[in-house]
């Protein structure tokens, strides 16, 4: 590697460098990574064999060269992605099923449910008896109510939402499924 090499690298980092990691984050890079492959992409430049004399316009071929390497990371990242989906065993997902007995089997997230329950409001409890354990259709539910069946679905709609909510704070990989499944328990 040349002195001449290593000095056109340092200044053209110096004078592009924050214009690449502006191109890297419009790509959707955070910027930690931007930041890394910015670095990177400048120490891979001194690694190559280039003649920096025969460079005319320094911004646009450093622009260009990252915006290739930009595209060549996410289609590896893409690759990569794709091989963890494709194995077996790589991360394991329990099923519904599993999920329902393990929080049966635990006793402070089946109290977390339950005062969650008792939270709602007891017109969204109503519905969601109605709904889920009853297993009646919104207009049977607005029937059997008397309420329209545009404010059964918003009564269903907070439920669900206020459920969700207050239960994703202290328990945040829980399947919501599971719940709906344990209310007849509580």
């Amino acid at each position: 590697m040349s002195a001449t090499l290593s000095q056109h690298v340092d200044n053209w980092y110096a004078l592009f460098h924050v214009q690449l990691m502006r191109l890297a984050l419009r790509w959707g890079y955070g910027d930690d990574e931007s930041r890394d492959l910015v670095q990177q992409f400048f120490l891979d430049l001194l690694q190559k064999n280039l003649e920096p004399g025969t460079i005319d316009n320094p911004q646009a071929y450093l622009t260009s060269a990252f915006s290739r390497r930009l595209i060549d990371h996410y289609r590896s990242a893409r690759v990569q992605k794709k091989r963890e989906v494709l194995q077996p065993g790589n991360t394991y997902e329990p099923s519904v099923l599993e999920s329902l007995v393990q929080v049966q089997s635990n006793e402070e997230l089946m109290a977390a449910i339950r005062a969650a329950y008792k939270r709602l409001p007891a017109r969204c409890r109503r519905v969601i008896q109605l709904k889920y354990y009853e297993g009646l259709t919104t207009e049977q539910i607005a029937e059997r109510t008397g309420l329209h069946t545009r404010t059964v679905y918003n009564n269903l709609y907070e439920g669900i939402k206020a459920m969700r909510a207050e239960l994703h704070k202290t328990h945040p990989r829980l399947k919501f499924a599971a719940v709906f499944s344990l209310l007849p328990l509580l």
